[in-house]
């Protein structure tokens, strides 16, 4: 499965591409949402997105994503440290979320039932 993680903590995202890959998934990662501008080249079967970006919420980009034709039946998994994740992952039409810290099977398992 080809996922696409969208996280700007280095530290988190070599560890979740360390996990995805160790577990058999092509992984692209990136910092910010500019990496959804190449969703047609990338083509993710999901997307694993923290909610607190630098530059944006994913909760809002994820929402964008859900609102467009085009990009809605991709799955988005927002993770975040946030208290409210759970409400805000409904709020954005998020299809799952992860709380962080999360432990190894937990992402695994999350991944999971996204598979074809």
């Amino acid at each position: 499965m080809k996922l696409l993680v969208i996280e700007d903590n280095r530290d988190i995202e070599e560890i979740m591409d360390f996990i995805l890959k160790d577990d058999g998934h092509e992984v692209v990662s990136c910092p910010d949402g500019s990496s959804l501008d190449l969703l047609d080249t990338i083509k993710p079967d999901v997307i694993l997105m923290d909610d607190k970006l630098a530059e944006v919420r994913g909760s809002a980009l994820c929402l964008q994503l859900k609102n467009n034709d085009a990009t809605k039946g991709i799955p988005v998994i927002l993770t975040s440290a946030m208290p409210d994740l759970p409400n805000t992952a409904i709020k954005c039409n998020a299809d799952a979320y992860l709380e962080k810290p999360f432990n190894i099977d937990s992402l695994i398992e999350i991944i999971k039932r996204f598979a074809k």
